[in-house]
Formats: structure tokens, sequence, C-alpha cells
């Protein structure tokens, strides 16, 4: 029960600095603010950017060697099941 509690408070997580970091590219690419105009908010969002890239870097790695491909394998096949595929 907590261990899915937290995956689910996980994804949460990255699925908000997603959110902020395509906020902020948004506004980069329509020319409403510069990057140093918000410091901290640029700080944040190249912090969010590095951690992403790390996790992603890492996860296809534990993919690569096998590691929870198992897990995974499963979790995709339970997913297609509850949505009837």
């Amino acid at each position: 029960m907590a261990s899915a509690f937290f995956e689910r408070f996980r994804l949460l997580l990255w699925a908000l600095a997603a959110a902020v970091i395509g906020f902020y590219v948004y506004g980069l690419l329509l020319g409403l603010y510069g990057p140093l105009e918000l410091g901290l908010l640029s700080v944040v969002s190249l912090s969010l950017i590095v951690l992403f890239t790390i996790h992603e870097l890492r996860l296809r790695r534990e993919l690569r060697e096998g590691k929870y491909h198992d897990e995974y394998a499963q979790e995709g096949h339970d997913a297609r099941e509850r949505r009837g595929f």
C-alpha cells in the first residue's frame, strides 16, 4: 500500500517538474521574458532538467542491463489487460 502511494507520488512530482520546465521553455520561446529576468525559476528549471536527464539515463541503463525488466514488462502487460488490449 505505502509502496504504491510513493510510486504515484513520485510520478506526480515528475509530472509537475515537466510542467514547470514546459512553461519555462514556452515563455522563453515566445520571448515573454529572458532567462536572467527570472533568476530563481531559471535555476530551478535547469536543476530539474539535470535531475530528469540523470533519472532517464539511470532508467535506460537499468533496462538495458536487464534489471527489473520482468517487473516493467509485467506492469505493461497488466495495464494492457485493464484497458482490454
